[in-house]
C-alpha cells in the first residue's frame, strides 16, 4: 500500500477551517459542457432505519451558438440498511445487472463489483456510473444529517459513544483531517463532541439560468436529509487558439437540512484544472477548500499537484494511488476522481458538432 509522501504542516501553523460556500453557478459559456449530479439520502422510518437514496445526473452541452442540449442523463434509487448492505437498486436507464449488488456491501469491494456488473457504463463514464461511483462516499457521510434533528439526539449520542473506539481506529491517518496528532481525533478518542465547522448554505441555483442545474426533489420535511451535489464544467479553447487548453471548473457540496428546512454545508470544495486537448493530460490543478469540518483538513489541497501530468481517464484509479492517507482528503479525492470523465464530456462537444 502506498504511503503519504508529503510532511504535514505543524499544528501551530493551522488556521481555522474555511467557511465560504459557493453562491450560484458560473454562467454557461459557448463551447462548453456541464455535468451536474445529486444524491439525496433520507430515512423515512427514522434514525437507524434503512437509507433511501434518490439520485440524478445530467450532461448539458452549450454550443458555440449558445443553444443548450441535454445529451445524457441518469437516475438511481437505492435502499441501504444500517449495515450498509444494499437491499434494492433501480436505475434509468435500466441495468438488470445491478441486481448483483443486492445483498452486497455498499462499502468494501463495491466499486470492484461495479466494474464486473456494468463494465460498459464504467468504461464510457456514463452519468449512471457517475452516480453509482459516488454512492459509497455519500452514504458513509449521510447520517451526520441527524445532528440537526433534536428528537434524535439521544439515539445519536448513544450510537457515537458505543462506536467511538472503532471509529478512532478506522479514521486514524485516513486523511489530513484525521491526522494522528490532531485535535479532531483526540476529541473523538476522549468521547467528546467533534466541534465540526458547519456553515449556512448559499443557494447554488442560478435564477437567470433555469438550466444551470438539473431538477432535484426538495426535502420532504418528515426526515433528515443529506445531499451531495457535483458540477463539472468543461470549456473548449476558443477557435483558432494555438495550443489552447481545456478549462475545467468543478465543485461539490455535502449538505443537510434541519426540520425547519434550513440547509447547512458540511463539506465543500472547488476544483479548477487545465487539460491539454491533444494528450488529455492534466497540466494545471488547484483545489479551493470552501467549507471543511476541522482546521486539520485544508492542508490536503496543497498536494493536488501530485496528479499533474496524469491522463484524465485514469484519475479514478490514480488519485487513490498518488494522493494517499494524510496527503489527501477523502472528499477532495472523490472530487478529483470525478474529473476522470472530462474526456467523455469533451466527446459530447465533438460528437454533437457543437465545437469545431
Amino acid at each position: 500500500m502506498p504511503s503519504p509522501v508529503r510532511p504535514l504542516p505543524a499544528l501551530a501553523e493551522l488556521t481555522p477551517p474555511p467557511g465560504s460556500p459557493h453562491r450560484g453557478a458560473p454562467p454557461r459559456v459557448p463551447g462548453s459542457v456541464r455535468r451536474t449530479s445529486h444524491l439525496n439520502v433520507t430515512w423515512p422510518d427514522g434514525f437507524g432505519s434503512p437509507m433511501h437514496l434518490h439520485a440524478g445526473a445530467r450532461d448539458l452541452v452549450t454550443g458555440r451558438d449558445r443553444q443548450a442540449t441535454v445529451v445524457d442523463s441518469a437516475q438511481l434509487r437505492v435502499t441501504i440498511d444500517s449495515t450498509r448492505t444494499l437491499r434494492s437498486v433501480t436505475s434509468v436507464p435500466p441495468r438488470k445487472a445491478l441486481d448483483g449488488l443486492i445483498g452486497q456491501s455498499g462499502g468494501r469491494g463495491y466499486r470492484a463489483r461495479l466494474r464486473e456488473l456494468v463494465p460498459e457504463d464504467v468504461a464510457t463514464g456514463s452519468p449512471l456510473h457517475f452516480l453509482l461511483d459516488d454512492m459509497p462516499g455519500a452514504t458513509l457521510v449521510a447520517p451526520i444529517a441527524w445532528r440537526l434533528w433534536p428528537r434524535e439526539q439521544e439515539k445519536l449520542t448513544e450510537f457515537a459513544a458505543s462506536t467511538a473506539a472503532s471509529r478512532v481506529e478506522a479514521m486514524r491517518e485516513v486523511c489530513s483531517g484525521w491526522r494522528a496528532d490532531g485535535a479532531p481525533l483526540e476529541r473523538m478518542a476522549q468521547g467528546g463532541g467533534l466541534e465540526q465547522n458547519l456553515v449556512p448554505a448559499h443557494p447554488l441555483e442560478q435564477p437567470d439560468d433555469p438550466l444551470a442545474w438539473h431538477r432535484m426533489p426538495a426535502p420532504s420535511g418528515d426526515s433528515a436529509m443529506f445531499r451531495r451535489r457535483r458540477r463539472v464544467d468543461v470549456v473548449a479553447p476558443e477557435p483558432g487558439t494555438p495550443h489552447g487548453l481545456l478549462t475545467v471548473d468543478s465543485m461539490f457540496r455535502d449538505s443537510m437540512w434541519s426540520p425547519q428546512g434550513v440547509e447547512t454545508v458540511v463539506h465543500e470544495y472547488g476544483v479548477h484544472a487545465t487539460v491539454d486537448p491533444a494528450t488529455m493530460r492534466l497540466v494545471g490543478l488547484r483545489a479551493d477548500p470552501r467549507v471543511l469540518p476541522f482546521e486539520t483538513c485544508p492542508s490536503a489541497a496543497d498536494n493536488v499537484d501530485l496528479l499533474l501530468g496524469e491522463p484524465m481517464r485514469t484519475l479514478r484509479a490514480r488519485v487513490i494511488r498518488l494522493v494517499v492517507g494524510t496527503d489527501g482528503c477523502t472528499h477532495l479525492n472523490d472530487a478529483l476522481r470525478a474529473l476522470a470523465e472530462v474526456p467523455v464530456l469533451v466527446d459530447h462537444l465533438v460528437t454533437t458538432g457543437r465545437i469545431d
